[in-house]
């Protein structure tokens, strides 16, 4: 019997510090309370902390709990860098480089144990995770529906609407976009960025995020098709 691959849900930003592990695990949190076995990937991680010998991605360890502990943080995670800089360029100052090959074979255990896998990606959707690899070509080799994180403050309606043109010119279409607020920081513009977006883009906006925000602000990605 052939078996057939889990959908696989891709979180991509529109710049770094977006709020996008955060939306990401709200999403996992969700899903994972309402049974579905649930899958979590993160590529590849850099500005990684030591913790007894191992280094710790951040993002894979929120992922992960927020999941069920499904499997192991190697899986979750397995390639993690320390600098705090792109993925490739992080890897160049241990001598080493990031395993393109990995990048999407590493999804596979995932494929083979879940019902849904939410993959998290490093930075920007247009960010490199290795030499010649973006996110959205590995959202792409990976057949994933890319689901576009905005930090909803001043310059949001910009970055938001680049991202989900840029990825269009390259053939990917987002399923959706979420807004976060990643610090509750006084902004005006929170109240209306939503609107603005929505005049100019044809992805629509799935939903906001508030600061702290709770599983009950996530409850609208049950509503995706792709689910």
């Amino acid at each position: 019997m052939v078996h057939r691959k889990p959908p696989k849900v891709f979180f991509a930003g529109t710049d770094t510090d977006v709020g996008k592990t955060y939306v990401a695990s709200l999403a996992a949190r969700v899903l994972f309370q309402h049974g579905i076995k649930l899958g979590v990937y993160k590529p590849v991680a850099s500005g990684c902390y030591t913790e007894q010998g191992q280094l710790i991605a951040e993002d894979a360890v929120s992922l992960w709990k927020s999941a069920g502990k499904p499997l192991s943080l190697d899986e979750v995670c397995p390639q993690r860098f320390q600098a705090p800089l792109a993925p490739p360029e992080a890897a160049a100052l241990e001598n080493t480089q990031v395993n393109t090959k990995q990048l999407a074979d590493g999804i596979e255990v995932w494929e083979q144990n879940s019902e849904l896998v939410i993959v998290e990606g490093a930075g920007g959707l247009f960010s490199p995770l290795a030499d010649g690899i973006l996110n959205l070509d590995l959202a792409q080799q990976l057949n994933a529906s890319v689901i576009v994180v905005a930090a909803n403050r001043l310059g949001a309606i910009h970055q938001t609407l680049a991202t989900c043109e840029g990825a269009a010119k390259r053939g990917v279409r987002p399923i959706g976009i979420v807004l976060c607020d990643p610090s509750g920081a006084t902004d005006d513009s929170i109240n209306s960025n939503s609107q603005q977006i929505e005049k100019y883009c044809s992805v629509p906006i799935l939903g906001s995020i508030p600061f702290n925000g709770t599983e009950q602000d996530a409850k609208f990605l049950q509503s995706l098709p792709i689910l």
